[in-house]
């Protein structure tokens, strides 16, 4: 059986040391400001597109991978004799699956395999993580792909947005939404719900008081004996304080989460939700 490399775009927010100890390739989106373009987490951080937000006033926009892109890595690990097991954001999110898939069409079954995560940031990181598990017990890609279909629909994304100005200037909420959502000081939260991001519950004053219902939804599965504790994700974009806020609750719970790990969003997720934006993702039994 051939070895396999995973690999992942740059929506995955999974730890650095995660990525290079068990040699995962990530291929960047693209992050333009005007007439300049920088890859996704090689000429560009989180701090410095917020940086150039405030200093430009715009928003970037964002570019999916090309097909030819996706079949240059391909190519790169075919010819090295692996197989490829690909995991990208969510088809409903950008068309990074829709190109990779359609490159996978032009190698031999079961050389490339291209998942549709149906999911971001943390939500894909654990399922990498659950395919870095099932590749060290010797699955092959295709198997690998066939197991992560299954725990797909377990995925939970649930996530606090702090402001609404970058869905504002995004053009996610109109004007008016906007000026009521600053006066009232609300902060939405954010549920994925078949692959497509919705808006689950609005909450008003303290960003505490937002990150306390999240908690409360993942609190009541996990008493219930329905959340799968081996990989928890703390997922933030610049909001450290928050973190460690939703960190103690998580650890004074008494729950027996194996790894509860912290994640920072990276530039092409950042971009469409705005510094302090903090999410909790997890699998359900």
């Amino acid at each position: 059986m051939r070895k396999v490399m995973l690999v992942s775009d740059s929506a995955m927010d999974l730890p650095a040391h995660y990525i290079k100890e068990h040699q995962i390739k990530i291929v960047p989106f693209y992050i333009t400001f005007g007439e300049k373009t920088y890859r996704d987490g090689i000429d560009i951080t989180t701090k410095e597109l917020y940086e150039n937000v405030e200093k430009l006033g715009m928003l970037p926009k964002t570019g999916a991978i090309s097909p030819a892109e996706w079949k240059k890595v391909f190519d790169t690990y075919v010819d090295a004799g692996y197989d490829i097991l690909c995991m990208t954001i969510g088809s409903k999110l950008s068309s990074s699956f829709q190109n990779a898939y359609l490159m996978s069409l032009e190698y031999d079954q079961g050389r490339v395999e291209v998942l549709d995560t149906k999911a971001l940031s943390g939500s894909i990181s654990i399922l990498m993580l659950k395919a870095i598990d099932l590749r060290s017990e010797g699955k092959s890609a295709t198997e690998i792909k066939q197991a992560l279909e299954l725990l797909i629909p377990k995925v939970h994304t649930q996530f606090v947005i702090p402001t609404l100005d970058y869905l504002y200037k995004g053009g996610r909420c109109s004007a008016m939404s906007k000026v009521f959502g600053t006066m009232l000081a609300i902060k939405p939260q954010i549920k994925m719900i078949d692959g497509a991001l919705e808006l689950y519950k609005k909450s008003i004053g303290k960003m505490s008081r937002a990150v306390d219902g999240m908690l409360d939804d993942f609190f009541k599965m996990a008493n219930e004996g329905k959340v799968d504790l081996e990989y928890v994700f703390i997922t933030h974009t610049m909001s450290q304080k928050m973190h460690d806020y939703m960190k103690e609750k998580v650890v004074k719970s008494g729950l027996p989460i194996k790894h509860l790990l912290e994640s920072h969003a990276g530039s092409v997720i950042s971009s469409h939700c705005g510094p302090g934006t903090i999410g909790i993702l997890y699998l359900e039994k």
